[in-house]
């Protein structure tokens, strides 16, 4: 951790001092005082462990909230990137993360509850500490409003803030209404949350949860209805359908017997039919029909694509047709890994990993697919490949991926430290040198396909940082720095809408 040394250090001072002022109190206590250096050491090794805000501001544990401010002010005058730039940036998202605990009295408290207390010698125990009490006057802080998130010079500015209830979250989704932008964030135990902003303003409209009756599982990926009307949200067991004005659940449908691997290995897309209706069209892996008893493994080599009305819960799913990425019989080895629908249901998109012929490694396959197209003499959809590349070796591949809504734009992570973004309707690709990712990373594109979003979470110092590419020049354009880990990432049009791993979220328009 940052700053270990140093915290060692003052931790080893403050036992010796601790323990002179006790035997100089009471020199026969030998064994008390043993426990209570033990005691303290601890406290001090917890303070240490992940950091000390107090050491990283500089202010002892009994400041008040005005001597945290000013130490604030003093260090981001000296940290802030535009000043000290890159270095300055890494020690300024340190400074930030201390500050937003320890000038929110809610958070202190559990801050300070967690490090055990405050020793007070004279008490002879742990001291808790009492509530400070927190006045803010925005006309104070209009210079470093907005320092907990900010970013180098780039097309984004910071914008709404949303402070969740809902711990850890693990997908967004929006949609642009009459009314604002709607956001929806789902978490680790099931449960969500809507949010309508207008004018900067966020109004928590609904909140909305899996069926209880089902296994727990996080909410993995959202998706709304085109007027924002419906959501649909799963994880790798369940799939379930809300009413996104009123939070109520629609429907859910159990994904059991299809081979699911992961989230990323389904995809639905809300629509309205000409008639005015709601219906979910839905990419499945293949579900061989019990007449024929095939191997479930078959599953990987085809997608279903089934419709369904979107307010209705459905008794079954009947396939519309099958997309067959390999002939099932075929002994060479195919998996589909990732499958997603654009937001029109009208293409679909797949990567999988396979055995070509006179290839001795498994090889990255990216197919768009044409849903509209018919056969000749007939009305029956007749779905066909409209682009198929060949993209490296498979286990030179790793997630994260990320589509456009229109299913044009593919991105995943290649060799570790590099971005491969595929245009599907052109079929070429590119590289971006994104640096080394790790396996809780997160990528977006927007829906023009402009620019590329990378938050890379494989050390301390890239916690919380985002990149900012843009794809038509390969160009690194902007960085954006949060006092938290990127839980989630996506974007809303030019707006981009970050997840942190305290709960909140933020929006960058």
């Amino acid at each position: 951790m940052g700053g270990g040394g140093i915290c060692d250090i003052l931790a080893q001072r403050a036992v010796e001092e601790q323990y002179k002022q006790a035997k100089s109190a009471n020199q026969s206590s030998g064994s008390y005082l043993f426990q209570l250096k033990l005691i303290v050491y601890i406290v001090e090794l917890v303070m240490d462990r992940p950091e000390n805000y107090y050491a990283i501001l500089g202010v002892p544990a009994q400041a008040d909230n005005e001597t945290v401010k000013h130490a604030y002010r003093q260090l981001a005058r000296r940290y802030h990137p535009d000043i000290a730039g890159e270095e300055g940036a890494i020690e300024m998202k340190r400074i930030n993360r201390a500050y937003s605990v320890l000038s929110d009295v809610e958070r202190r408290r559990n801050y300070d509850t967690i490090l055990g207390g405050v020793i007070d010698l004279r008490q002879g125990g742990f001291a808790r500490p009492r509530p400070r009490p927190h006045s803010f006057d925005p006309s104070e802080d209009i210079e470093f409003s907005g320092l907990n998130f900010f970013s180098s010079k780039g097309p984004l500015t910071v914008g709404t803030t949303i402070s969740s209830s809902l711990g850890v979250v693990t997908s967004l989704n929006s949609a642009h209404t009459g009314h604002g932008l709607l956001i929806a964030a789902g978490s680790l135990d099931g449960k969500g949350m809507v949010w309508q902003i207008t004018d900067d303003t966020a109004r928590e409209t609904v909140q909305f949860a899996a069926d209880p009756t089902m296994t727990v599982e996080s909410l993995r990926e959202l998706r709304f209805s085109s007027a924002g009307r419906l959501l649909a949200g799963w994880g790798r067991l369940h799939l379930h359908v809300w009413d996104s004005y009123s939070g109520s659940r629609l429907w859910s449908y159990p994904l059991l017997q299809r081979t699911v691997p992961s989230h990323f290995a389904i995809d639905i897309a809300l629509m309205i039919t000409p008639d005015g209706q709601h219906s979910a069209q839905l990419a499945l892996p293949y579900l061989p029909s019990e007449e024929n008893r095939a191997p479930s493994a078959w599953g990987v080599r085809g997608t279903d694509i089934v419709t369904h009305a979107a307010d209705m819960a459905p008794e079954g799913l009947d396939t519309l047709f099958t997309c067959t990425e390999e002939n099932f019989e075929n002994r060479r080895f195919w998996a589909i890994r990732s499958r997603s629908l654009s937001e029109d249901g009208r293409a679909l998109v797949t990567l999988s990993c396979a055995q070509l012929p006179h290839e001795k490694q498994e090889t990255v396959i990216a197919r768009r697919w044409d849903l509209t197209s018919k056969a000749r003499l007939s009305s029956k959809p007749r779905p066909h490949i409209t682009t198929s590349l060949a993209l490296g070796h498979c286990a030179d591949s790793t997630t994260p991926y990320a589509v456009t809504t229109d299913a044009t734009t593919v991105a995943y992570v290649s060799m570790t430290s590099k971005i491969l973004l595929c245009d599907m309707l052109n079929g070429t690709y590119s590289e971006i040198p994104s640096g080394t990712m790790g396996s809780s990373s997160k990528l977006a594109i927007s829906p023009d396909s402009r620019w590329l979003a990378v938050a890379r979470e494989d050390s301390e110092i890239n916690e919380g940082v985002i990149d900012l590419w843009s794809i038509p020049t390969g160009q690194l354009i902007q960085k954006f720095y949060h006092p938290w880990q990127i839980s989630a990432l996506t974007f809303a049009g030019r707006q981009m809408i970050v997840a942190l791993t305290d709960g909140t979220i933020q929006v960058w328009k």
